[in-house]
């Protein structure tokens, strides 16, 4: 048995296609062809059909099931060889989205890294529905993800609740409200009312996101808001925010990024970057749901010692995150 040829398999039956599937794995049709005859010869099977159309034969719906349990066990008995076996070396595969990997894995991986020499990182970028598909087709160990649902077979332990949070520059606040502009601000000092901004320009993530969904659900009940710009990059909207191009409506993390920038996580003083216009940045205070960031991995599966550890720096860098978020962007702060 060649682990190689079921991994190249499974390739192929994800693309149902083997020009695809040759391309993605940087290999030739005919080498690939070569694999998936010898696996077949090896068990005296097909597994696929080849007219009229390409598609799986029963043998093949079968070698899905067992390829991904040979493949997963393999892995884990690699693992479990990392733990005993100073030598020994193993690959942990973490999925997380590019905002959280910018943010939090350069953190987690100082904690991690030097105690663990032998062990490599894969990063794996996706969102959560995506990331617990790849966490049951044992492509991943790991992830780390906003608002996972139960399942059986998971363990899943909270690192931290993010609520919405919206940020302006005085100057666009001026514009709208000229003539009480401090009176709003102030009114702000335990978090900020959407419903006294909601008819300024806003800039935050495109449709799609549970945090945008939220949002669209609160304001429909109101008007039709103006969003000046959209987007998928939240650092985008931290930074037109900043130039005064709108209200800017996102999650703490891009603010925990730059929380340096902040006196008491609420307000920058001017500087040249925006024009010497004075920055703020608040909770948002109208009972909007929060995301749940959780730690997701296998229940049904062995844990290896060097995972249990990661598992474990990583809710200590998510431990100062969330104190941060409760004191600096917190409508309770």
């Amino acid at each position: 048995m060649n682990l190689k040829s079921i991994e190249y398999f499974l390739i192929v039956a994800e693309e149902m296609n083997v020009t695809r599937a040759a391309e993605r794995l940087n290999i030739s049709q005919q080498a690939l062809s070569g694999h998936i005859k010898r696996l077949e010869d090896e068990y005296n099977v097909e597994f696929f059909y080849r007219k009229p159309v390409f598609r799986l034969t029963p043998a093949g719906q079968k070698m899905i099931f067992f390829g991904r349990q040979i493949l997963q066990s393999e892995a884990s008995m690699r693992a479990a060889f990392s733990d005993i076996t100073e030598n020994a070396r193993a690959t942990l595969r973490l999925g997380i989205s590019r905002l959280r990997s910018n943010v939090f894995f350069p953190m987690i991986w100082d904690r991690f890294a030097p105690s663990h020499p032998n062990i490599s990182m894969e990063l794996v970028n996706g969102n959560s529905q995506k990331l617990d598909e790849l966490l049951q087709a044992g492509k991943i160990d790991v992830y780390i993800a906003i608002n996972v649902p139960d399942s059986l077979n998971q363990h899943r332990i909270q690192l931290a609740e993010e609520y919405l949070q919206c940020c302006f520059t005085e100057g666009l606040l001026k514009r709208y409200f000229p003539d009480n502009w401090q009176e709003v601000l102030d009114s702000f000092s335990g978090g900020a009312d959407l419903l006294k901004i909601m008819h300024l320009p806003l800039i935050t993530l495109r449709k799609g996101n549970r945090m945008r969904e939220v949002l669209d659900q609160f304001l429909s009940h109101y008007i039709s808001p103006q969003y000046v710009l959209e987007c998928e990059q939240q650092n985008l909207i931290y930074k037109f925010a900043k130039k005064g191009v709108g209200v800017g409506l996102l999650s703490p993390v891009t603010l925990y990024l730059h929380a340096k920038e902040f006196q008491h996580g609420q307000q920058k003083a001017p500087s040249e970057e925006n024009g010497g216009d004075r920055f703020y940045t608040f909770p948002v205070r109208n009972n909007l749901p929060p995301n749940v960031t959780s730690l997701v991995f296998r229940s049904d599966l062995t844990t290896p010692v060097f995972l249990q550890d990661f598992i474990r720096d990583t809710q200590a860098i998510f431990r100062t995150y969330a104190r941060t978020v409760t004191r600096n962007f917190s409508v309770n702060s």
